[in-house]
C-alpha cells in the first residue's frame, strides 16, 4: 500500500511534513529546521519498508517503475535515493537483465567507512580511536557473559586449534569477536563497537600487525570464551580490557607516530 503523502511523519524529536515538491522540514527541540531532500525522504521510506516487510539480505526490491509509483516521486529522485542507500551498503543495484535493487546488509565495514569520514573532519586521531575501543569492547564482553546462550556460542573457542596460516588466525579472531557482539544482544552497541574495531584492524593493524603477539592473543580469546561462558561478567570485562591494552601498548611502543595521525577515510 502506498503511504499517505500528505501526512506528517514522526522523525526523532520533531515532525516532518512534505511540501508541494516532496521535500520535508525537520523541527527539533531547539527550534532549528533542516530541509530534507525528497531523495532522503524516499531513502528513509525504503529502509522503513524493508524493516516492516522483514526482508533479508539478497531479497529483491520492486523494480524502478513500480517504486516510482509506490513512492510517488520522479525517476530522478528515486535514483538519487537508491544511490544514497547503495553508497552505505544498505542496498545493492544488480546490473543487467533480471537485475535491480536488492537488500544489502547492516555491515560494520560500511558503517566504519562512513564514520571515518566524520572522524577525519572532526580531527580525531587513531590514539582516540583505540581509546574508544578500550572502552567499548569490555562492555560487550560484560553483556555477553549474562546472555542465556553464552556457553553454546562460546564453546567452540575454549581451545585454540592449530593456526597454521594467517587466514586461520584471522578467521579464529574474527569469529570470536563476532560471537561476543552477538551475545552482547545490543544492536547499537555491537555495531558501534564492531565498526571501531574494524577501523583499528583496517587502518592500524593492517600496517603494523604484531605477528609475535598472535599466539598470546589467541590464548586470550580462549580465556575470554571460558569466562563469558561461565557467566563471569566482571572478569570478562577485565580480561577484554587487558587483551586490548596489551596490543595498544605494543602499537605505542613500535609505531607511535601512526597513532598521532588523523583517522583516514577509507
Amino acid at each position: 500500500m502506498a503511504p499517505n503523502r500528505g501526512a506528517a511523519v514522526p522523525l526523532r524529536d520533531g515532525l516532518i511534513g512534505p511540501d508541494a515538491d516532496g521535500a520535508v522540514d525537520l523541527r527539533s527541540l531547539d527550534g532549528r529546521r533542516r530541509t530534507i531532500k525528497t531523495s532522503e525522504r524516499i531513502a528513509l521510506e525504503i529502509v522503513h519498508d524493508i524493516v516492516v516487510q522483514r526482508l533479508s539480505s539478497g531479497d529483491r526490491l520492486p523494480l524502478e517503475a513500480a517504486m516510482v509509483e509506490q513512492y510517488g516521486v520522479s525517476r530522478a529522485s528515486l535514483r538519487e535515493a537508491l544511490r544514497l542507500l547503495e553508497v552505505q551498503g544498505l542496498i545493492r543495484l544488480k546490473p543487467g537483465p533480471g537485475g535491480g535493487p536488492v537488500v544489502g546488509v547492516v555491515d560494520a565495514a560500511n558503517f566504519a567507512r562512513m564514520a571515518s569520514l566524520y572522524f577525519h573532519l572532526g580531527a580525531a586521531s587513531y590514539h582516540q580511536l583505540i581509546q574508544t575501543q578500550l572502552l567499548m569492547e569490555p562492555l560487550c564482553a560484560q553483556l555477553a557473559a549474562v546472555h542465556p546462550d553464552r556457553r553454546e556460542v562460546m564453546e567452540p573457542f575454549f581451545e585454540v586449534g592449530p593456526l597454521e596460516s594467517e587466514a586461520d588466525y584471522r578467521s579464529f579472531t574474527v569469529d570470536f569477536h563476532t560471537a561476543v557482539y552477538q551475545l552482547a544482544d545490543n544492536v547499537v552497541l555491537s555495531l558501534l563497537t564492531e565498526s571501531v574495531t574494524h577501523m583499528v584492524s583496517d587502518h592500524v593493524v593492517a600496517t603494523m600487525d604484531p605477528v609475535e603477539l598472535r599466539p598470546t592473543i589467541a590464548q586470550e580469546h580462549a580465556t575470554l570464551a571460558r569466562a563469558i561462558a561461565a557467566g563471569h561478567s566482571e572478569k570478562a570485562a577485565r580480561v577484554m580490557a587487558e587483551h586490548f591494552a596489551t596490543q595498544h601498548d605494543y602499537y605505542r611502543q613500535h609505531w607511535p607516530a601512526r597513532l598521532d595521525k588523523l583517522i583516514e577515510w577509507r
